[in-house]
Formats: structure tokens, C-alpha cells, sequence
């Protein structure tokens, strides 16, 4: 049975490269990212492999979010600022939610999305 956030549901590719800022600085460029539309505002998802190494701390946050399941957090670390859970993946995403699972997301003040012509 399929429920009706997952009728509203759309996963699909973003045409071009994605850039993720924190606090100004670029933290993450993917041309693999996927956007997920629903009824909120649209959210985009990088593989952790596009985003720069040693930024990320994991956290013991987690939430229960309909659709997606379990998002586990992670807290952005830089030179210059930490955000405390603004970064989170569902490591369990199933069904019409499958080609997210294990992408990042964030959000957050300090967070910033640009996509750009490839």
C-alpha cells in the first residue's frame, strides 16, 4: 500500500554540478546529486564521496521523518565553525525512497545550495 507522501514523491537527478556551502566555504561539489521534491521544499542529496573529507563528525542524533525512515546527523566541522546536525542521511531508505539511501543532505543558517552548468 502505497501512502500518500509517497504519491507526492519525486526523486530525480539535478542537471548540472551541485555546490554545498557552510559559513561561505564550499564543503561539497557533486554532479551525481539527486533531488528529492515532495510537499515540503525540495531537498538535495550528495554521495558521501563528494563531499570533502574530514569535515563531517557523526552524531547521536537521530528522527524519525515519514517516507525516508531513520535520519542519522552528522555536525559539519570546519576551520572557521561547527554546525551541530546539519548534515543527515537515511541509511534505510526504501521503496520510492531507495535512491537516497545513504546520500547526505543538509540545512541548516550557515547552509548555502548552488547548482552551476556543468
Amino acid at each position: 500500500m502505497t501512502d500518500r507522501q509517497d504519491t507526492k514523491t519525486a526523486i530525480v537527478p539535478v542537471s548540472g554540478r551541485v555546490h554545498i556551502f557552510f559559513d561561505d566555504a564550499e564543503i561539497a561539489s557533486s554532479t551525481r546529486a539527486m533531488r528529492l521534491n515532495g510537499s515540503a521544499a525540495p531537498q538535495v542529496f550528495l554521495p558521501l564521496e563528494d563531499v570533502h573529507p574530514q569535515i563531517l563528525e557523526a552524531s547521536d542524533t537521530t528522527r524519525e521523518d515519514a517516507g525516508p525512515g531513520t535520519a542519522h546527523f552528522y555536525t559539519v566541522k570546519t576551520l572557521t565553525a561547527d554546525g551541530s546536525d546539519e548534515a543527515w542521511y537515511y541509511p534505510y531508505a526504501e521503496g520510492a525512497y531507495a535512491p537516497i539511501r545513504d546520500m547526505l543532505t543538509f540545512g541548516g543558517d550557515r547552509i548555502r545550495v548552488e547548482v552551476t552548468e556543468v
